[in-house]
């Protein structure tokens, strides 16, 4: 019987230890189940957070196997194992990341188990090496895993893209582009888009005609009427009503004079508007109060989530720095301008408060899996 212990204690581990933070208490125990705990995924990362996790940038050429992982449930550094995304731009959706290297050679990564999908060179885009650079190649990322479907937001003028896994080219969205994309969504069948200009456009992917933009609405004036410097969608379902939460990020131009000198210390999140557009009534509203649910904006796909435990604060923005054009002129690179954003008062405090800068790929979001 006691032979057989390390079976049954492995069988009792892989459905205890589903979350990493299930990790260290089971471990704790003695030897032997920390040995069980560690032939769960002996070939991986481990298994996902329960809360989404802050991935930190890269650090110096002396750690490149390795990136860190800030993890909001209980605020500790968990270091996982991912060579494969070190000196590339990187992106993040639900959990998995796209890389893009000087190559021009593009991969979704699943930075836990390792699973590498090879995509198409981004430089397959029409134009792509007179009007962009690898490191700016990719800006915004929409996995739909069912599908096998990759949309992204590319070039310096931020423009729908996607691709289909296996596919040997990207395919560029431009019929009825208006403008630089600032963000990207995938909701209720359709990908949304919220540009430069206040518009909001969709695309049916899966349609007749997938490179097709139709103009849904422009913000009026009326609703908002200063100019956009970033802005995020999300789709969110309220019982019956379907609709879009366009979320304007402001103030980080505001200490900025026309050349971006010393943008490296100065620029700065002041505040968020977030705005409800029903796509069934066509009406605009002000969201002042979202409840227990909490939004997750930056560079990675925007993502919310309501969680019951209350580690994530809710009716807040938990934000990273994305202002690409400012931390591009900086010495150290983006990471400077995050933290969470509290709707009901306006007040701003941080969620990681270490340094994690990087002119390529600064702190990013990754969804638990």
């Amino acid at each position: 019987m006691m032979e057989m212990l390390p079976e049954l204690l492995t069988i009792v581990a892989q459905k205890h230890v589903t979350f990493c933070e299930d990790y260290h208490s089971f471990a704790g125990v003695c030897k032997s189940w920390r040995s069980a705990a560690l032939n769960t995924y002996p070939y991986s990362n481990g298994p996902p957070s329960r809360l989404p996790s802050l991935m930190l940038a890269e650090k110096c050429d002396d750690e490149q196997e390795f990136r860190d992982l800030f993890l909001l449930s209980n605020k500790t550094i968990r270091k996982i194992r991912l060579p494969q995304a070190y000196g590339k731009l990187c992106v993040s959706s639900c959990g998995w990341l796209l890389t893009v290297g000087e190559d021009y050679a593009s991969q979704l990564i699943n930075p836990l188990s390792h699973e590498t999908i090879n995509l198409p060179k981004v430089d397959t885009f029409p134009q792509f090496l007179k009007y962009s650079q690898w490191d700016m190649g990719i800006s915004k990322l929409i996995l739909l895993i069912p599908s096998s479907l990759v949309i992204v937001s590319w070039g310096c003028w931020g423009k729908l893209g996607f691709c289909h896994i296996g596919d040997n080219k990207w395919t560029s969205a431009e019929n009825g582009w208006g403008g630089k994309i600032y963000d990207i969504t995938y909701y209720n069948g359709q990908v949304y888009s919220f540009d430069c200009n206040k518009n909001i456009r969709a695309c049916n992917v899966n349609g007749k005609d997938p490179t097709l933009l139709v103009e849904v609405v422009t913000m009026p004036d009326n609703v908002y009427d200063q100019e956009v410097d970033g802005a995020y969608i999300i789709g969110l379902d309220d019982n019956e009503r379907k609709r879009l939460l366009v979320v304007i990020r402001e103030g980080m131009f505001d200490d900025i004079d026309e050349d971006h000198e010393s943008c490296d210390e100065t620029y700065k999140t002041k505040s968020f508007q977030v705005f409800d557009y029903d796509l069934e009534t066509g009406k605009w509203s002000k969201v002042k109060d979202f409840g227990t649910k909490t939004l997750f904006v930056g560079r990675s796909s925007s993502f919310w989530i309501e969680d019951t435990t209350g580690v994530v604060k809710g009716n807040c923005i938990y934000y990273t720095d994305d202002v690409v054009d400012l931390y591009r002129g900086s010495t150290k690179g983006g990471g400077r301008d995050m933290g969470i954003y509290h709707l009901s008062d306006g007040t701003i405090e941080p969620h990681f408060t270490g340094e994690s800068r990087n002119l390529v790929t600064p702190p990013m979001w990754l969804q638990s899996m």
